[in-house]
């Protein structure tokens, strides 16, 4: 008040009149005057003249002599004055107290990415390890309430409240770190006594390992069904004559998918023994010695070497091995190599005589393949079928090859849901067989086991150690990323970005100045991919994994894993009770069923909330309604799906969750008001699809959330932000905005917007908003997704300069082009688009002779009623790198014709709905053509495709 301008020329708030602004102020100043603080007031000038001016008027006089508990107050505050002073120096005390529990908690968790690749060769280690990330827990917990309830801002009232609290609030919180420091004491003194020596693990790990025999064994023809057409191409592959150089062929798949047993049927293969001087199989595994290699290769191609006097030193050990490799047209095998780094080391003995020697690799990293041989593609082995997976289930059960004719009938149905189990891995289908052979052979046992079998009991342990081979190999912090894979169901279709956005949430993803965080996240999710322990079910426009899930195996051990490192308790079987969270206080708590759930569930130590709900027939009877959110203070990552919330309490959803990063809300019904009832302090992503209101109202989205960055909408929501305070979105999808669309340019960081505007657009409201649109798309470089959704008229009106820049690669274009652009120029599209989608455009005529040109183009997908013509022509030389090819619901086209040399890298053709097309092109002419797919073909469609195996027809 007193640096204010105004109380520099006047004498009151409101110039010289006195006002409630005033008088709101007097009783205040006036207690705070009788204190020993009162120099506060009289210090300052312009505050003193005031207070004179206005406490002089009589009426105050005989007000402040009317207030007879004065005094009473005046030694209330005072009795209060020392004790709360002493309570905000202890508040003081605490705080530092947090800051030094920071730098401990930074401390532990570099003791546990050291000791993470020695605790699991050490039960003592292991335990010890256990106790620290306990702590490490117990220290987060600590400091995310020290956040909540003392340090975030809150309005005034909460604040009074809050501050009448801090006295009990610092008893618990100073006792909690007092307890915290004496076992962190404790667990320092463990190690010590243990002799955990941490940052010696991995020089044991790299230490010298006594040489042992790597000769390959027998085929078990018993366990091979389905690798003889893989066997036949990687012969192929390794005899091309054109090929000189030294070729690394991998092959490369997840445990126990049948790696080394290809391998060896290759390696035996009577062709290549004629074919190559000399043959050399060397199994590397996790641990080895590089000269111990070195020595087995140059040993088996000139045994004589073994016996030499003196004997090869290691120092000239890589020169005598590629003296001796330099000689001969060489095939070695180098079986379960792990890392990229292991090749480093295992190439420096393997020459390139420029004889077509070959090397074959076996490994679970495609990082591994790419790194050997980049210019050699990856042979990726695949996981058996239906088929395949019942023929080898017989054979190991039954002991012996079984035609499929002669399956017992009685075992066939429980045969199928046993290798339903084993998801094709052949390793599973192997041990599963071998747990059959010793059960006799009747119904009644093989349904006992399909029931009782467990992968971690004493049978199936195998395979899970296998698997588990995998994980224990992860580094550090993508340990947590895979553990993560465990919160969602079977089955479930994963979303490549939303997945991603809860690691950030969490903090799994390292810091590193070069990159984004975002890009960092891709990087992790391709890593478990290239590892074999991700499928990616499809891939997006850039090449990025859009949806992925895990293989049935993985997953129960990602569950297991999670458990043992208290890292997600997973609720995954219908009439597990989920009311245990009170009790058992997950770190994070994934819910897949909610019929047994009660009222005011919670967890407070809580950090993700994952919530699935099927196969109900409406919101109404789910009981994650039920869940006290309220409860779980401490979240940073909540997701919801099929959940009514409009029958929460005021009570049961908290006003402000602190730490939340990731909100997801998808099928859910949400109050027309619940963004505007409650805060997000820290929000990051926001995903709404299919979610809707009630009684089909919009939700009006007008917040202030600095922090955000994410937002996956759908068009029942209204987004009237204020963009000129988010200017950290980097994605804004399937959202309505206002028409006021220049304020945009504001979010100067979006990469992917996908908008539509208000209300219907006639071409003249199109035309005027069209400069502002360009604005915005000038401002905004780092645009690389770009959609527009309008039922009517496109906003560009009636000209063609869409100023999309250079670094747009995905184009999505849902509207109407009137008719004087109904054929675009090539100088409308950005130069290096990717991908281009174009609906309910209403072209009149052919657009492929325009969009033919686009070089860069690698899917196209014209879409509902994007063409009303009767005739396509892809003209030779068109489309040079298009790869996948669109056509849905173009209800005039009758004649397409692909010319030859058009879409000479095509590979996937999808006709949907185009029910007038009475003939498919000359597809002879598509060399590279893989998978023909038509959906609702016309009659003379129908019939052309009828015993035509080599197209996959739905």
């Amino acid at each position: 008040m007193c640096t204010r301008p105004t109380c520099q020329r006047t004498n009151t708030f409101a110039r010289d009149e006195f006002t409630l602004a005033d008088l709101n102020h007097m009783p205040e100043i006036y207690l705070f005057l009788k204190t020993p603080k009162a120099d506060l007031i009289n210090s300052r000038p312009h505050v003193k003249a005031w207070w004179e001016v206005i406490s002089a008027r009589d009426a105050w006089k005989k007000t402040a002599a009317s207030m007879p508990l004065v005094s009473c107050g005046l030694c209330v505050a005072k009795a209060l004055a020392d004790p709360l002073l002493k309570k905000t120096q202890e508040l003081q005390a605490v705080s530092g107290q947090i800051k030094q529990m920071q730098k401990e908690l930074r401390l532990i968790q570099a003791y546990l990415r050291d000791a993470d690749s020695k605790s699991n060769k050490n039960e003592s280690v292991k335990e010890w390890v256990n106790q620290v990330r306990d702590i490490a827990h117990r220290i987060e917990d600590v400091i995310d309430t020290f956040l909540v309830e003392i340090e975030e801002n809150h309005p005034w009232y909460r604040k009074i409240y809050m501050w009448l609290k801090i006295p009990c609030k610092i008893y618990k919180l100073s006792g909690d770190l007092k307890e915290i420091t004496q076992d962190l004491k404790k667990i320092y003194q463990l190690r010590i006594n243990l002799e955990i020596t941490i940052r010696g693990a991995d020089n044991q790990q790299i230490g010298r390992v006594p040489f042992r025999p790597t000769k390959p064994t027998d085929v078990d023809e018993s366990e091979v069904v389905g690798l003889e057409n893989d066997k036949q191409n990687i012969i192929k592959k390794l005899l091309e004559t054109n090929i000189s150089r030294r070729m690394v062929l991998s092959i490369v798949g997840t445990g126990g998918l049948g790696k080394t047993t290809l391998a060896l049927k290759v390696f035996k293969s009577a062709e290549l023994e004629r074919h190559f001087d000399c043959r050399t199989w060397v199994s590397i595994s996790q641990k080895f010695n590089i000269n111990d290699i070195f020595r087995k290769i140059l040993y088996s191609i000139e045994p004589t070497m073994e016996n030499k006097n003196p004997p090869v030193t290691d120092e000239n050990l890589p020169a005598e091995l590629q003296k001796s490799l330099t000689s001969n047209r060489y095939l070695i095998i180098l079986d379960d190599v792990w890392r990229d780094s292991d090749w480093e080391q295992l190439k420096n003995g393997l020459p390139d005589p420029k004889n077509a020697s070959r090397v074959i690799i076996t490994s679970r990293s495609v990082d591994v393949a790419l790194t050997a041989d980049c210019n050699t593609q990856p042979y990726n082995l695949r996981y058996l079928n239906d088929d395949e997976s019942i023929a080898l289930l017989f054979r190991k059960a039954f002991q012996q090859h079984i035609q499929p004719e002669n399956y017992p009938r009685d075992l066939l149905n429980v045969a199928e849901k046993l290798t339903k189990k084993c998801g094709g891995l052949p390793l599973a289908l192997v041990v599963l067989g071998g747990i059959l052979s010793r059960k006799e052979r009747n119904y009644i046992a093989w349904s006992t086991t399909e029931e009782t079998m467990n992968w971690h009991d004493e049978d199936g342990k195998k395979c899970s150690q296998v698997l588990a081979m995998s994980y224990e190999d992860l580094p550090y912090q993508l340990k947590p990323c895979f553990l993560y894979f465990a919160s969602f169901p079977e089955d479930y279709k994963i979303s490549g970005e939303h997945i991603t956005s809860m690691w950030m949430a969490e903090g799994f993803i390292p810091k590193d100045s070069a990159r984004t965080i975002e890009d960092r996240a891709k990087k992790c999710l391709e890593e478990l991919v290239q590892r074999c322990l991700i499928q990616v079910t499809k891939k997006s426009w850039n090449g990025y994994c859009k949806y992925c899930n895990m293989h049935d195996l993985l997953r129960d051990l990602a569950i297991t894993k999670a458990k043992e490192e208290n890292f997600f308790t997973v609720f995954s079987k219908e009439g597990e009770d989920v009311n245990q969270l009170c009790a058992i206080k997950p770190r994070r708590a994934a819910l897949q069923f909610s019929t047994l759930t009660q009222h005011g569930v919670y967890s407070e130590n809580t950090r993700s909330l994952l919530c699935f709900d099927f196969g109900r027939s409406s919101l109404n009877d789910c009981g994650f309604s039920k869940l006290n959110y309220s409860g779980f203070s401490l979240l940073r990552v909540l997701t919801l799906q099929s959940v009514d919330m409009t029958e929460f309490t005021h009570r049961q959803w908290p006003k402000g969750l602190v730490h939340l990063r990731y909100l997801g809300l998808r099928c859910c019904r949400i109050p027309v008001d619940f963004f505007k009832k409650f805060s997000f302090y820290n929000l990051e992503t926001i995903d709404l699809k299919e979610s809707d209101t009630v009684y089909d109202d919009i939700i009006v989205l007008d917040v202030l959330i600095p922090t955000l960055k994410h937002v996956y909408g759908n068009l029942d929501f209204y987004f009237r932000l204020k963009w000129n305070q988010h200017t950290n979105l980097q994605t804004l999808k399937y959202v309505w905005i206002h028409p006021g669309i220049v304020e945009l340019e504001c979010c100067i960081n979006l990469r992917t917007l996908v908008i539509s505007f208000k209300g219907s657009i006639d071409n003249e409201r199109a035309q005027q908003m069209w400069p502002n649109f360009k604005a915005v798309l000038r401002r905004t470089e780092q645009l690389v997704h770009l959609g527009i959704l309008q039922n009517r008229l496109l906003p560009f009106g009636g000209t063609t300069d869409l100023p999309c820049h250079g670094k747009i690669q995905n184009l999505y274009l849902d509207g109407e082009w009137i008719r004087d652009i109904c054929v675009p120029s090539v100088e409308m599209f950005p130069p290096n688009l990717t991908k281009l989608t174009l609906k309910w455009s209403k072209l009149e005529k052919d657009p492929m002779p325009i969009l033919e040109k686009l070089l860069s183009l690698r899917i196209l997908h014209l879409g509902a009623r994007s063409y009303l013509g009767t005739k396509l022509i892809c003209s030779t030389g068109g489309f040079p790198n298009l790869e996948i090819l669109r056509l849905q619901w173009l209800p005039s086209l009758c004649h397409w014709d692909i010319e030859e040399g058009a879409m000479p890298v095509v590979r996937h053709l999808i006709i949907y709905n185009c029910e007038r097309l009475n003939a498919l092109p000359e597809l002879q002419k598509v060399l590279t053509l893989q998978e023909l797919v038509v959906n609702y073909p016309s009659r003379e469609v129908r019939e052309s495709m009828q015993g035509d195996k080599d197209l996959h027809k739905h």
